[in-house]
């Protein structure tokens, strides 16, 4: 009986993260569908850990794209700062290298997607994306990013 409720209670969190970013043209990236679970570092975070950042949810993704990829992957991420509030994108060359969106509220709680994409060597690129939520503004988002 443990076993089938820790079984249940992985499903239903599972669930809870892919439905997070539902509504938005990246979340195929966050579900592993443009890029393969097992090439990604995939970190999420939700409930009193993120208190601090005034957020309650925390996903990000990260990996190495070549420069079909990345192209594919900026274009996702252009298509949600065109549906939604872009308060900041950056291109260089061909596509998107910084991006910070605020997306439809859901509950009260602000909605961001930041993305950064950025050349480790010649044709290959780091991307990383995150999808927050929480009562944090678009400023103490900036500012926590400045930190780092």
């Amino acid at each position: 009986m443990k076993k089938i409720l820790t079984s249940l209670a992985a499903l239903l969190l599972v669930m809870g993260s892919a439905l997070a970013q539902r509504g938005l043209n990246s979340n195929p990236i966050f579900r592993g569908l443009v890029v393969p679970d097992e090439k990604m570092v995939i970190t999420e975070a939700r409930g009193g850990s993120m208190a601090t950042y005034k957020l309650s949810y925390y996903r990000s993704v990260s990996f190495l794209a070549d420069a079909a990829l990345a192209t594919k992957v900026s274009a996702l991420v252009e298509a949600d700062a065109a549906a939604y509030k872009s308060v900041e994108t950056e291109k260089g060359g061909a596509f998107l290298t910084y991006a910070m969106i605020q997306t439809k509220s859901k509950n009260k709680d602000n909605r961001y997607l930041c993305y950064q994409a950025r050349s480790v060597a010649e044709g290959l690129w780091k991307v990383t994306l995150l999808y927050l939520e929480g009562s944090a503004t678009i400023e103490d988002l900036q500012s926590m990013f400045e930190k780092q």
